[in-house]
C-alpha cells in the first residue's frame, strides 16, 4: 500500500501539466468554491439503490453530503453514497467554511418505479416487457420462447399465422417475477415443415368469451427449418463471431475474429446477429453488417484437408494447409507447452503428409486431428518460451496460411529495447473524456501524459513507438486498430485510468489493474502488474479473458495498463503528480525490459 502521508508531502510541491491544472496554489486562496462533478447533471435517471456523488472544494472547507459531513481530502476532493429510493430523490451537496459561509447545490435523483400489476378491469395486455421483442429466423428444433404482462387470473394463449393456433401460455406464481402477477409465458418448438415469414406472434388474453383481449408482438418470426441454413460471406473490416447473444458496455463475447471472404452457413437471426452453424454441436453468432447472404440455391461450403507444410524466415514461420475454400476457423492459444490451436469447419481430412523445414526453427510439432465430422483441428507445438502473436490468412485460391512471429532478435544485448517497436495507446481523447476524477481531472489527460513519457524514455533506449494519438482528439476504434496493426510493434500497450460504477463506494475501490484476453499473453500482464505494484500501489487484480477490443489481438502480445483509479480521491491525487506520472511510465518501460529478458 502506499504511505498516505506520502501522498501529502506530495501535494506540497505538485507541478501540474497545462492540461491538468485542476487546482493551483493561486486557487488556495480564502473563497469559497464548490464543483461537483457526479452528478453530471441537475436531474439524473438512473436505476441503482446507492448512487456516488463526486466533487471538490478549498482543502480547508468542510463538505456535506445530504447534510451528513465527508472527509474533506488535500485536493479538496470529497465523495460519498447516497441511498435512493424509488422515484425522486433530492440530493443536497454543499462546502463552508467555519466562519459560516456555505455553497449549496441541489440535484435529484430519479430511480424508476418498479411496474405493477395490471388491473383485472378492465381486461389488459401492456407492451413491457413483451417477447419477441426483435425478429428472430428459427430452425427445426429452435424455441421461440414468448411472454407479456397483463390481467392476473386469467386464460393467455398464443398464434402464429399459418403454424399454430391457441398454444397455451402459463401465468409465473409471483415468487418469480418479483411480486408482480399477470406475467404469461409459453413457447413452441419448431417443427419440420413450418413455415412463416416475418409473422407476428398473436397473444390472447381472455376471461369468458365476451372478454377477449388481442395484440401482436413487436418482434417478428420466421420459421423456415426447410429453408435453412443460408450461405453468406464475411465481410467489412475484421469481421469477429460471438459467442452468443449477451452483452456489456464493451460488447458480448468474441469467439475470434475471421478473414473477409470466408463461407458462412446462417441458421437463425436475432435481432441485428445472425447464428452461423459451425458443426453439428458449435454454433456462433456474427452481427449483420459482417455477411453478404448469397441466394437459397448455394451449397453448403465443404472441403477436404490436403498436406501440411512448414517453412519459415528470421520473422516468422508459416504453416500451409491445402483446402481450396475460405472456410470459418477458431483460434487459441495454450501454454505448458506452448501451442496454437486452429479449427476448421467444414472439414474432412484427406492429410497424408505433413512436411517440416529445417527453417521453421520456431515450431517443435505440428499434428492435425479429425474432432468430429465436419471439424478438423491442427495443433501447433511452438519451441519459444512465450507467444509473440501469429494471424491466419486465406489465399485466394481458399489456401490457409498460419504466419507465427518469433521471438525479437536483440541487436545490442545490453540495451534490450534497442531497434524494438512499441505501440503505446493513450486510452481515450476528445470528445472521450474517460473517467471522471474527483477535482474533475479526466482519464483522457492521464492517460495521454503518461503514455508521452513512455513514448519519451522509450525513443532514449533506441526504440520506436506507434503512438494512437498524440494530442487531445478523438481516435476511433478502427482507426486505432488500423495504426497499431500497420506498424507491425512487437507489443502493445493500452494506457488507461479506472473508474468504479456509479454504486459503487469510491471510497473502497483502489489500486492498480492489468488486463489481459489470451492466455498466452498473461506474462505480460503478470510483469507490468508487479511493477506497479513496487510503486506502492494497491492490488486490484490481474483480469483475463478481458473482451476489449484492443486486448483481442492475436497477433501482438498485448496488455491493457489500469494505472489507478481515477474515482478514489487519494489514486486521483498520485496520478495528477507529474512526478509520479513519470515513474509509472519509468514502471511500464522496466515491464517491458523484464518481459523481453524472458526471451534469453
Amino acid at each position: 500500500m502506499i504511505n498516505r502521508a506520502f501522498i501529502s508531502i506530495l501535494l506540497s510541491f505538485v507541478i501540474i501539466s497545462p492540461a491538468l491544472s485542476f487546482f493551483s496554489t493561486d486557487e488556495y486562496q480564502d473563497s469559497l468554491w464548490l464543483n461537483v462533478v457526479i452528478p453530471e447533471a441537475d436531474t439524473v435517471n438512473i436505476d441503482v439503490p446507492r448512487y456516488r456523488i463526486a466533487a471538490n472544494t478549498h482543502p480547508d472547507a468542510s463538505a456535506f453530503i445530504n447534510d451528513r459531513q465527508v472527509k474533506v481530502y488535500p485536493t479538496g476532493a470529497f465523495v460519498g453514497l447516497v441511498e435512493l429510493k424509488r422515484g425522486e430523490n433530492e440530493v443536497t451537496i454543499s462546502a463552508g467554511f467555519p466562519s459560516g459561509e456555505r455553497l449549496t447545490e441541489r440535484f435529484t435523483i430519479i430511480r424508476p418505479e418498479l411496474p405493477t400489476t395490471s388491473p383485472v378491469e378492465p381486461l389488459v395486455i401492456e407492451s413491457y416487457g413483451m417477447q419477441p421483442s426483435q425478429d428472430y429466423w428459427l430452425h427445426k428444433g429452435d424455441i421461440l420462447e414468448v411472454r407479456f404482462k397483463g390481467s392476473p387470473g386469467f386464460d393467455a394463449s398464443f398464434d402464429i399465422e399459418g403454424v399454430a393456433t391457441d398454444i397455451l401460455m402459463r401465468e409465473l406464481p409471483p415468487a418469480q417475477t418479483g411480486g408482480l402477477g399477470g406475467i404469461y409465458t409459453g413457447f413452441y418448438i419448431v417443427q419440420k415443415g413450418d413455415f412463416a415469414s416475418d409473422v407476428p406472434v398473436r397473444f390472447r388474453l381472455k376471461k369468458d368469451d365476451r372478454n377477449i383481449v388481442e395484440t401482436e408482438s413487436p418482434g417478428l418470426v420466421s420459421l423456415m427449418p426447410d429453408r435453412l441454413p443460408f450461405i453468406a460471406e464475411a465481410q467489412g473490416a475484421r469481421p469477429f463471431f460471438n459467442v452468443g447473444l449477451g452483452t456489456d458496455r464493451l460488447g458480448g463475447a468474441r469467439l475470434g475474429f475471421i478473414q473477409p471472404g470466408v463461407l458462412l452457413q446462417i441458421d437463425g437471426k436475432a435481432g441485428q446477429m445472425y447464428r452461423v452453424r459451425l458443426s453439428d454441436d458449435m454454433t456462433a453468432w456474427i452481427q449483420s453488417r459482417f455477411i453478404n447472404i448469397f441466394s437459397s440455391e448455394t451449397p453448403p461450403p465443404r472441403a477436404m484437408a490436403g498436406s501440411i507444410s512448414t517453412a519459415g524466415s528470421p520473422a516468422a514461420d508459416v504453416v500451409s494447409l491445402q483446402l481450396g475454400k475460405k472456410l470459418p476457423y477458431l483460434t487459441q492459444q495454450l501454454i505448458n507447452p506452448n501451442r496454437i490451436v486452429v479449427d476448421i469447419y467444414g472439414v474432412t481430412s484427406n492429410t497424408t503428409w505433413v512436411t517440416h523445414h529445417l527453417s521453421a526453427e520456431g515450431i517443435r510439432n505440428i499434428t492435425w486431428e479429425q474432432v468430429s465430422t465436419d471439424q478438423y483441428r491442427l495443433q501447433i507445438e511452438l519451441n519459444h518460451p512465450l507467444h509473440w502473436g501469429y494471424r491466419i490468412e486465406y489465399t485466394e485460391f481458399g489456401n490457409m496460411y498460419i504466419i507465427i512471429r518469433r521471438p525479437p532478435v536483440f541487436p545490442d544485448p545490453d540495451n534490450i529495447l534497442q531497434g524494438r517497436i512499441i505501440a503505446v495507446d493513450a486510452g481515450h481523447g476528445g470528445t472521450s473524456k474517460g473517467a471522471l476524477g474527483t477535482t474533475g481531472a479526466m482519464e483522457k489527460d492521464i492517460t495521454l501524459a503518461i503514455s508521452k513519457y513512455i513514448e519519451e524514455m522509450l525513443i532514449g533506449h533506441g526504440a520506436s513507438v506507434i503512438m494512437t494519438r498524440t494530442d487531445d482528439y478523438d481516435v476511433s476504434m478502427a482507426n486505432r486498430v488500423e495504426k497499431i496493426l500497420s506498424g507491425n510493434p512487437d507489443i502493445l500497450l493500452s494506457i488507461h485510468a479506472n473508474s468504479i460504477g456509479y454504486a459503487t463506494d469510491p471510497e473502497r475501490v483502489l489500486g492498480t489493474s492489468m488486463y489481459y484476453k489470451y492466455i498466452g499473453f498473461k506474462p505480460l500482464a503478470d510483469i507490468m502488474y508487479q511493477k506497479l505494484l513496487d510503486l506502492g500501489f494497491a492490488e486490484f487484480g490481474v483480469v483475463g479473458s478481458f473482451n476489449f477490443l484492443l486486448n483481442d489481438f492475436i497477433e501482438i502480445p498485448n496488455v491493457l495498463v489500469e494505472t489507478a483509479f481515477m474515482s478514489h480521491p487519494e489514486d486521483e491525487m498520485l496520478l495528477l503528480d507529474v512526478e509520479m506520472q513519470k515513474r509509472i511510465a519509468r514502471a511500464v518501460v522496466e515491464g517491458l525490459e523484464s518481459y523481453l529478458k524472458m526471451i534469453k
